[in-house]
């Protein structure tokens, strides 16, 4: 041990030279791998911006203020409901579609108009039928499904209200609205 400390203070000037070296090529190493990093990050940075841009185009032509004020101004003023109920289409229509998902009706008592509901600024009588029925949760769960989403076209004022069910049946309110 003592030869090598005695190698180095006849040789103080290459080892000092040899320390400056190892810490010089430390530090070109130690920069390299951040300006890789850095490279890194501002090209991910450069692709979340880009997407961004695209998604922000895609929902600007999504949310076009002008098309859709047009698309409001073709819209027809108001509702387009039935003149008169529709008792025995509903009643048909209720039946059917508690036959198609293995619904028992236990009763259905049209109590026709109730009163009358605003729309749009507009009245329309208020048209009830009540409805109970039995069968499994699932089965009916599709068949209160199917009524409310089957509406569409043949009963457009078509809503269910006041529904109360246990697991083996349950009752509700078809309410459809009519022109006055």
């Amino acid at each position: 041990m003592t030869q090598a400390i005695g190698l180095i203070k006849r040789n103080a000037r290459v080892a000092v030279l040899a320390v400056v070296i190892v810490v010089l090529v430390v530090i070109t190493f130690v920069g390299y791998l951040g300006s890789q990093s850095s490279a890194d990050q501002q090209a991910k940075l450069e692709t979340q911006a880009k997407v961004a841009k695209v998604n922000l185009s895609i929902a600007q032509g999504q949310y076009d203020v002008a098309k859709l004020q047009a698309d409001k101004d073709g819209l027809t003023s108001s509702p387009s409901f039935p003149v008169t109920f529709p008792s025995v289409a509903l009643s048909a229509y209720i039946a059917g579609a508690a036959d198609k998902y293995g619904v028992d009706l236990v009763s259905m008592s049209p109590r026709g108009a109730v009163g009358t509901e605003a729309v749009g600024g507009q009245q329309y009588v208020r048209n009830e039928t009540n409805v109970q029925v039995s069968g499994d949760y699932e089965s009916m769960d599709s068949f209160l499904s199917y009524l409310e989403q089957g509406q569409q076209g043949q009963f457009p004022s078509l809503r269910l209200e006041n529904a109360s069910f246990t697991p083996t049946g349950g009752s509700f309110t078809v309410v459809i609205l009519t022109q006055s």
